[in-house]
């Protein structure tokens, strides 16, 4: 699997070439890589005050059992058997 220091030098063509050669559970753990990455760059953000009360929110339904939520273990199995990957 690549590095990623060496990804981080890689451009977006070089990517895609690379990733083309890719396994599907290594191009599911690459793909987990990037939406955590995303993510980390998402919370370094600062939230709208509109987007502050949605979390908000949605933190309290699911702390009144109003919604349920889904661990990600049972939706990664979902995903791994939907696409006939690895767990």
């Amino acid at each position: 699997m690549l590095s990623f220091k060496h990804i981080a030098r890689m451009t977006i063509e070089v990517l895609k070439a690379e990733t083309a050669k890719l396994s599907k559970l290594e191009k599911l753990e690459f793909l987990q890589f990037l939406a955590e990455a995303l993510s980390q760059d998402e919370r370094a953000m600062a939230l709208t005050p509109e987007q502050e009360r949605a979390l908000i929110r949605r933190r309290e339904d699911v702390k009144s059992s109003k919604v349920q939520t889904i661990p990600a273990t049972k939706v990664k199995a979902k995903l791994a058997k939907k696409y006939g990957l690895q767990a």
